[in-house]
């Protein structure tokens, strides 16, 4: 081949469509690694919780009912009041205007943001200034990068974990992080840096934290690299008359405008923080924390990068070789450095992460380990952006070899092919291999689940407890996908942080001495009696009703009071928060709750007489429950009815359609002081409207940039006259 063949070959492949072709058939890939994720229920500890979320809301949408309380675990919680609800809301929001089943809606949701990740990394690099070329290095990266921790990013944190709402958020993070570098390095593209900071906060709050340590890094890094720290410093120091003065000069101007985009996330974002603060005594919290949640700390982190378990687990370290080369030409090619600082800083998080207090009390809301999948998503951008910076420098380098160039370069065609096919292959089988559902598991006995959901179905109000070697995620959350019935306890998703309730069932299952007392005092505590366990299991519940029997499980019903009962208040809790949780779950270990004797929450009434008074029925509808009651007529004052399901201080309480004061009594429960006759009791999750109007705010923000940033060129445009033509 002479030398204008080859040039002209070389022009063909520089051609900008043609790294969008590669990128395209990137994203096929990834599509195909992650489409088994359609042929059930997906795997992960917490995603079934997650579909039972989506299940819940899309009935409520179906139904008109926009105060979303939802039962499916922990006595029931408020949806999206202290959880990331924008996920769960798209997909039931498909699937209620699609008319598709909830299940499916679930899984497109979990697969559109996998398969999509390439693209997403593609577009930040190239937002960050940086060339095609490593922009899709940066996409082949992200697209393999495997790791062994549950928590981190691509197929590890989905399939392991079931982190359903971070998957969404580290697909967008790329985004948010680069349009945020670009507005403070140039004053430029202020609305989508507002747009995608928000979409990644509020799918996920804690990768918003990251985007704020992430953003503030670089800004810092950038100061010390200009040599403006000190410059900043000293402006931050004059009068603030002064500073207003020269707000648009000097070093001050992209702190300036990292303080104006970190107010505008927060504030738009105040939907999801700010009912937790105005409600906070409705808020569940963490009251445990399993152990690798801390974080790997300095020791093992460093150990998992040698070994490659970060970024290469169970193939050959191809992108942790390349740490080296990439850091290199990141400080060559410096746009791309910007995105070296959150992954170290993210490191230094996971090291120092086992050294840290909780964040406040017994809420630990800042987990170091879930900083995992932002540093692996920022760190394998960076050396696929590196590395193929790397190779476009050693391309463009041998040019004047001629006719050298043509060996050479066909070794550094060869090199980069080689490393893109063993990641690639060797990534993609241990990805796909991940990508595991209900089917895949022949001890789940799928083809029993039908008949056993629907026994679950026709029994009456009742929560159901998984026992006796039927432990598993599924088993727990789709009795209410599938049954309407929800689960006594549940250990993650939505139903654990948003139930003040889960506290007390965690501890009433594993910390409660005598465990054959456990399911008894479960079903009568938190109306309970539904107990699916295997038929051979030596730990199974031997007492109760058998309600029916498959060949592998067995639907078993104990004694329980029913959703709503009389109830004899014999004391109060001590005020404060955890005061009243300890003492709570003291009274939990005792014999007062078997005998319907309950203690009110400090400020909600005190002592009262034994009840006299009976449940004619009861049951719940959507966000309202209601019961029929009785209470003597001889009896000597008010009969007190608790109502099994978790206090909330938005719930409203009527009699006979009056209102009517609503009590908390343990373990956290609702509770109504009736009189002496037959009345009507209802119960109704009141959502505010503000809670709503909230998530307004983000888009109007956004707008409004987008907006300003357009007269500002407009004008700009105006003022200025237009540049003399160049002659050709």
């Amino acid at each position: 081949m002479n030398r204008a063949a080859w040039d002209a070959v070389a022009r063909a492949l520089a051609r900008p469509w043609v790294p969008l072709a590669l990128l395209g058939v990137l994203t096929g890939i990834t599509a195909w690694m992650f489409v088994g994720i359609f042929e059930g229920e997906p795997c992960g500890n917490d995603n079934t919780h997650h579909f039972a979320e989506v299940v819940r809301l899309t009935e409520a949408m179906r139904a008109g009912d926009w105060d979303w309380w939802n039962p499916a675990g922990n006595a029931g919680y408020a949806s999206g009041y202290y959880y990331q609800i924008f996920p769960h809301a798209i997909a039931a929001a498909f699937a209620a205007v699609t008319g598709v089943t909830a299940l499916l809606a679930f899984q497109l949701a979990n697969f559109l943001p996998l398969a999509l990740a390439p693209a997403a990394a593609y577009r930040a690099v190239r937002v960050l200034g940086a060339s095609q070329v490593q922009a899709l290095g940066g996409a082949v990266a992200i697209a393999f990068v495997v790791g062994e921790n549950r928590w981190g990013v691509n197929a590890d944190g989905v399939f392991m974990s079931g982190l359903y709402g971070q998957v969404w958020a580290l697909v967008a993070f790329p985004l948010a992080f680069a349009h945020g570098a670009r507005w403070l390095r140039d004053a430029r593209g202020l609305a989508p840096a507002i747009a995608w900071g928000l979409f990644c906060g509020v799918a996920h709050p804690i990768c918003g934290v990251a985007l704020g340590l992430a953003l503030g890094v670089v800004w810092l890094a950038d100061a010390i690299a200009r040599g403006g720290a000190v410059a900043a410093a000293r402006w931050w120091a004059r009068p603030w008359t002064a500073r207003w003065r020269a707000r648009t000069h000097g070093p001050a101007r992209p702190l300036l405008r990292l303080i104006g985009l970190g107010a505008a996330l927060l504030v738009g974002s105040a939907c999801v923080w700010l009912p937790v603060i105005v409600t906070y005594d409705g808020f569940g919290g963490f009251p445990h924390r399993v152990a690798d949640e801390v974080g790997p700390g300095f020791v093992q982190l460093a150990k998992d990068f040698a070994r490659g378990a970060v970024l290469d687990h169970d193939r050959a370290a191809i992108l942790t070789a390349l740490i080296p080369l990439a850091l290199v030409f990141a400080v060559v090619e410096r746009r791309l450095l910007a995105l070296w600082w959150p992954a170290v800083l993210f490191a230094l998080m996971l090291g120092v992460g086992p050294h840290l207090p909780k964040t406040g009390g017994d809420d630990d809301l800042l987990p170091a380990v879930r900083f995992l999948g932002t540093m692996q998503v920022m760190l394998a951008i960076a050396i696929g952006a590196g590395a193929a910076a790397a190779a476009q420098w050693a391309w463009r380098a041998c040019a004047p070899l001629w006719p050298w160039s043509i060996p050479v370069r066909a070794v550094i065609g060869n090199l980069v092919m080689v490393a893109v096919v063993v990641a690639a292959v060797e990534g993609a089988a241990t990805i796909r291999g991940r990508v595991n559902v209900a089917t895949d598991f022949d001890d789940m006995n799928l083809d029993e689940m039908p008949a056993l959901m629907a026994a679950i179905a026709l029994q009456p109000p009742g929560r159901v407890q998984t026992r006796g070697g039927a432990e598993s995620h599924w088993m727990i959350s789709l009795p209410y996908a599938y049954g309407g019935k929800g689960a006594f306890l549940v250990m993650g998703a939505a139903q654990l942080q948003s139930s003040p309730n889960y506290v007390y069932a965690w501890e009433l299952r594993d910390h409660v001495p005598g465990a054959d007392d456990h399911p008894r005092r479960a079903a009568w505590i938190y109306d309970a009696p539904l107990v699916i366990q295997k038929r051979d299991n030596k730990w199974k519940v031997q007492d109760g009703e058998v309600v029916m029997r498959t060949p592998t499980f067995e639907l078993v019903k104990l004694p329980a009071p029913g959703l709503v009962g009389p109830v004899h208040v014999t004391g109060t809790l001590p005020p404060g928060r955890e005061p009243s949780r300890a003492a709570v779950i003291a009274w939990q270990r005792t014999d007062a709750p078997m005998r319907d004797e309950v203690l009110a929450w400090a400020g909600s009434g005190e002592a009262g007489p034994a009840p006299r008074g009976r449940t004619v029925r009861a049951w719940r509808d959507g966000s309202t429950i209601t019961a029929e009651v009785e209470v003597d007529a001889d009896a000597d004052g008010p009969t007190t009815f608790v109502i099994r399901e978790s206090w909330h201080p938005h719930w409203t309480a009527t009699l006979d359609g009056a209102p009517v004061a609503l009590r908390r009594v343990s373990p956290d429960f609702l509770a109504i002081d009736v009189p002496p006759g037959a009345h009507v009791l209802r119960a109704r999750f009141d959502r505010p409207l503000w809670t709503w109007l909230l998530w307004l705010v983000g888009p109007l923000l956004v707008a409004g940039a987008a907006i300003e940033q357009r007269r500002r060129v407009s004008g700009g445009a105006g003022r200025r006259p237009a540049p003399a033509a160049t002659p050709s």
